[in-house]
């Protein structure tokens, strides 16, 4: 029961954040079709590679403005926000483990929740806030 509750708060919040990126809707379709643990998973993993494309374009898109101190400091927080999203998955694959089938989609729905996230927040340096999510 406890894990159900987990994966519906998952579910929702990496979904309702914002529909109308073209990654989220194709994952929202995906879902929809998906029957079984598997297919969930593969959904999951076709939108995380999506954001993490988004994410190097973001990332490339903002180094090609930047020079100095300013290129060098979101390169080394780029770089430790990768070790801290690989850190993350690694403490979580371990805990999630004994959960089953559902603990992979958990674990799946936490990867693309970093990456997301991490994309959106790349593209709010470039618009200067992120306050109203209408904005980035």
């Amino acid at each position: 029961m406890k894990t159900a509750v987990v994966l519906t708060l998952l579910f929702s919040s990496a979904t309702a954040v914002a529909r109308s990126l073209p990654a989220d809707a194709a994952l929202d379709h995906c879902l929809n079709d998906a029957t079984t643990t598997l297919a969930i998973n593969q959904c999951y993993a076709t939108a995380n590679q999506a954001w993490d494309q988004e994410m190097n374009w973001q990332y490339e898109k903002q180094m090609k403005t930047l020079t100095g101190e300013a290129k060098s400091k979101l390169r080394n927080a780029q770089r430790a926000w990768l070790s801290y999203r690989d850190s993350w998955l690694a403490a979580s694959r371990s805990q999630l483990a004994t959960q089953g089938t559902l603990g992979s989609v958990a674990l799946s729905v936490q990867g693309l929740s970093l990456v997301r996230n991490q994309a959106l927040m790349l593209q709010s340096l470039g618009k200067g806030s992120c306050a109203n999510p209408d904005d980035c």
